[in-house]
This record gives structure tokens, sequence and C-alpha cells, in this order.
């Protein structure tokens, strides 16, 4: 029994030997740099962007270095003290750029340590050839951008310095560019109803009356499968801004108490958010019921908002476990790496396949907390559920800033995976190919 139990000793300790001696053979001299140039070599799937479309910029009043501030920028600059009454004058009204700065500029002077902040004085210097913000430099670099945008500058962004083969953007297609642009879209017309205002304006622009709870459901299930027959590849749920994720599964009794009572109501008649939190909860069942049935992806916003005076504790997906236990066939994608619940994330996506995490807007949130909970996703949750790029932005020059900074992230990741033994390089590749293309063209049948 002891010479067995030798034996058993002797094997185990060679077998950890040579798995040992095959993690250090894995770290071949110039890792660092092939796991970097693979990166650079790669196409990318962009899971979410806000783009504006060039044409519609071009008759904007924001066709200069302002436009870099839609919307991050500008949070960060409301939150070191400017007043929410000049994002009219700063984007809407027309101004010189040296009139813009004079404005943006006391606030910038403390902001401009901030992710975004950062990402904005990158893309100024990699793509326009201006080494600062200030106000000798704004003249020449809205002179440069309003030159930029009278060329195909998307193209030239999107696909020439960036290699990004689809951007799924939160809305409609842009003309001229569908062979890029994807679509997601909302249905908070349904999911955020409050008002009798909102029930009759959805009737007016369907051409179909809505007096029951089942004229209602019917209205989303129209609007729903108008989208998917235009190509809408995922839904996009935004209510976190407005309410919390706690989802309960309402029954139709109880839901019709509130709908009539908003369609008995006056013309401008009003429910509060915590009385009208029944049918919403209703119809998000409803839209999860469509989303099974079409196998369509549904992402959530998730963690922090942009903006002010939001709740945060509305967004924490750890609200959503019943949701995910419900419905077992939809595929939940939760956005924004859930900052700052990356932890609750990490065991949402771990616990439920059904479960997706999606690093996009993380990186110019804070690109300390998408290193650190990139490398414990790696960890945790199978590598086929991890998306980890999409701007969330605005403006091309930030997206193209952006995928920078997330390229750098995960090359540091990966190549630190490969150091310590974790990850082999043949590994540490294949984990980028599959987080920064594959993974978003199988969830979202993209070729």
């Amino acid at each position: 029994m002891k010479f067995r139990l030798i034996i058993f000793i002797i094997l185990a300790v060679a077998s950890s030997l040579r798995g040992e001696g095959h993690a250090k053979s894995s770290q071949q001299p110039g890792y660092e740099i092939r796991i970097r140039n693979f990166i650079d070599s790669l196409w990318i799937i962009d899971t979410h962007e806000h783009l504006m479309d060039p044409e519609i910029i071009k008759k904007s009043y924001c066709l200069d270095f302002s436009m870099l501030f839609l919307q991050n920028g500008y949070d960060d600059l409301v939150s070191a003290g400017m007043p929410d009454s000049l994002f009219t004058v700063l984007f809407n009204e027309e101004l010189t750029p040296a009139q813009k700065w004079k404005i943006i500029n006391p606030y910038f002077q403390n902001t401009f340590n901030t992710s975004f902040s950062r990402i904005i004085l990158s893309g100024i210097k990699n793509l326009y050839g201006v080494d600062d913000l200030n106000e000798s430099t704004v003249d020449t670099l809205s002179d440069l951008i309003v030159k930029a945008y009278s060329t195909d500058w998307y193209g030239r962004i999107l696909k020439d310095s960036c290699r990004i083969k689809y951007v799924i953007k939160d809305g409609e297609y842009m003309p001229g560019l569908d062979d890029t642009f994807r679509y997601e879209k909302r249905f908070d017309s349904w999911l955020t109803i409050t008002s009798k205002y909102r029930v009759d304006s959805l009737a007016i622009n369907q051409l179909d009356p809505i007096y029951t709870l089942k004229d209602f459901e019917k209205s989303l299930r129209s609007a729903f499968e108008k989208e998917v027959k235009k190509g809408m590849i995922a839904v996009k749920v935004f209510v976190a801004y407005y309410r919390t994720l706690n989802f309960e599964n309402v029954e139709p009794v109880v839901a019709n108490k509130v709908f009539r009572s908003l369609v008995n109501g006056d013309e401008d008649y009003v429910i509060t958010d915590k009385d009208a939190k029944p049918l919403q909860d209703y119809m998000l069942h409803r839209l999860l019921d469509l989303a099974k049935e079409y196998k369509i992806p549904v992402a959530f916003h998730t963690g922090m908002q942009a903006g002010r005076g939001k709740q945060l504790d509305n967004s924490n997906p750890a609200l959503m476990t019943d949701l995910f236990n419900q419905y077992p066939e939809v595929k939940f994608v939760l956005y924004h790496g859930s900052y700052p619940f990356g932890g609750e994330l990490s065991a949402l996506a771990k616990s439920f396949k059904n479960v997706y995490i999606d690093m996009n807007w993380a990186y110019s949130i804070s690109p300390s907390y998408s290193e650190r909970f990139l490398n414990e996703w790696l960890e945790t949750v199978p590598v086929s559920k991890i998306m980890a790029f999409g701007g969330d932005c605005m403006a091309v020059e930030n997206t193209y800033s952006e995928l920078k900074v997330a390229k750098r992230i995960i090359t540091n990741v990966l190549c630190n995976k490969v150091r310590e033994g974790y990850f082999s390089e043949r590994d540490a590749v294949e984990v980028a190919r599959m987080i920064l293309f594959e993974n978003a063209s199988q969830l979202y049948n993209l070729p």
C-alpha cells in the first residue's frame, strides 16, 4: 500500500513538472510583440455606437472641435461644474470655435485627467496632428475637422484605420454605410409607459387603435416584427436610466388594471413610475417573449448611466437574476462591463449560460477597471461569452481613440497571462480573436 502511494506521488510530481515545462516553453522570446501585432491585424466587430450621420453633422452647429465632447466629454465638464444650460449654447447655436473654447476651457482645466478627455486628446494628435487643445489650436483643429468631413471620413477611420468590419448602431442605418452598419432597436415607448398620451401616440403612429391591453401588446408585436423585417439584429433595453432593472412577473389582470387607468384618463393623464411599474414589467416580459420567438439577443444597459442625477442602484445587473432564470432561451447581453458592478457581472456570466459580457464604453469610463475585470472575466467566464470592444461614441474620432486604448489593455492582459503561464501564446491569440470578432459574429449572426 505504501509502495502504491509513493508511485502515485512520483507520477503527480512528474505531471506537475511537465505542466510547468509546457507553460515556460510557451513563452518564446518576442511573444509580446507577436500578440500585439496579431491584435492590430484583426478585423473588429464594434458592438455598440451612437455615431451621428456624417451628413447631419455637416449641417449642424457642432462641425468643429466641440463635436468631440459629445456625450461623455460634456458629462465630465458638467461634473466639474459647468451649468447644464450651456449644452444648447455649445451644440445648437452658431458660435465660433474660439467662443466655444472660452466656455469650455475653465472646466476642461479640471477634467483633462479623465479617461475620456485623454481619448479626445489622443484622437486630435493621431488623426489631426494637433498636440493639445487650447485657445491657439481650436480654430486650426476645427478647420481640419471640416476638411475631413468633406471626404469619406467614416470609411477612412472605421475601415482603414480601425479595421472595423461591422458597427452595431443604436438606432437606424445610415444612408450609404449599409455594408458596415447593423442596428439594434429600443422599444422604450412600451417599457417606460406612464401616460395616456404615450398610448394615443402609438396608436396614431401605427394607424391602429389601442383600447385594451391586448391591443397594447399587439402594437408592440407589430413594431417588433417591423424592425425584424428591416434587419434589426438585437433589442436594446435602456430603461435603467428611468427605473429599476428589477422586473416582476406580473399577472395580466394586474397589468390590465394599470392600463385601464391610463386609457380611461384625460388626455394629459400621467401616473407615477411606481404606479406604472406593473404594466412596464408586464410589457418587458412580452418583449422577451418576442425575442425568444425570433431568436434575437437582448442588450441591457447596466451600470453607470450617462448624465447626472441617475439612480445607480437601478442598474445593478444582479437585479435581473429572475429574468435569466425565466428566459433561459433568451441571450442577455449586459453592456458597459456593468461598471462599477464588475464582480456581480462575473458571477452572473459564470452562473447563467444565457448571460454575456459586453465591454463597450468601459474603456472610456476607466481603463484600469477594464483591465482589472477583463483579467478576472478571463479567469471566471467562458471566453465565448465576452465581447471586448464597442466605442459607445457619437464622434468617430473618439471611437478610433477608444479602440487604441482597448487594444493596449487587451494586449497587456493577454501578455501577462502568457508571462504567468496561465495561457500559452496560442491561447492568447485565440482569446483575442474570439473577444474582438468571433463571439459577436456568432451571437449576432454576422459573417
